[in-house]
């Protein structure tokens, strides 16, 4: 195999920048939040292939766990809720979003997190979906790396950021089942 280059993160964030950029404009709200539905879908899969042993074991030291995952994903979905809708509905500016980075208690259930998520998300779609598309598209919001995004570009880049996390899962689980921590799926509680 001929020697591949390997993107560089700044070029990973331009690349990623430009689809969201460019398909946020092309799809309906009801398309974004389709297209968010089936990422959220595909984390859900990804974090059944955990056992709930293994749940807040991270694969090797200084890792996140699938338990800090879940959290890190559901507050940037309490983030999304705090930010989209009063942009679509009120046209107000929205607070710049600074990266969560919380490890998981101990005591903080796998069917707790899940609830919350799916909670979280369904009430920012149904909004989503109800929208008028050309909404307060001036008014923008930033990310760290990612830079200043409208509603539209927030909600793909949330489907790009759950995908993320759901390959993140799927390297855990990998990881875990490798070393004999996640051999056998034993449900979730």
């Amino acid at each position: 195999m001929a020697d591949e280059r390997i993107e560089s993160r700044e070029e990973e964030v331009a690349r990623v920048r430009s689809y969201i950029a460019s398909q946020s404009m092309r799809r309906t709200p009801a398309q974004l939040a389709e297209a968010m539905r089936e990422a959220h879908q595909q984390f859900l899969s990804a974090l059944a292939l955990i056992p709930q042993a293994s749940f807040h074991t991270p694969p090797h030291e200084g890792e996140w766990s699938a338990a800090d995952v879940l959290l890190h994903v559901r507050a940037m979905a309490a983030i999304d809720l705090a930010s989209i809708p009063v942009v679509i509905e009120r046209g107000e500016q929205p607070t710049d979003v600074l990266d969560i980075l919380v490890g998981a208690s101990p005591d903080i259930t796998r069917a707790s997190l899940l609830l919350d998520l799916e909670v979280l998300r369904e009430r920012l779609l149904a909004v989503v979906v109800q929208s008028d598309p050309q909404a307060h598209l001036e008014v923008t919001w930033g990310h760290p790396e990612f830079g200043q995004m409208n509603w539209r570009e927030w909600l793909l880049f949330a489907r790009v950021h759950t995908l993320d996390h759901a390959r993140q899962v799927q390297a855990i689980a990998a990881a875990l089942a490798e070393s004999g921590g996640g051999a056998a799926n034993e449900g979730s509680d």
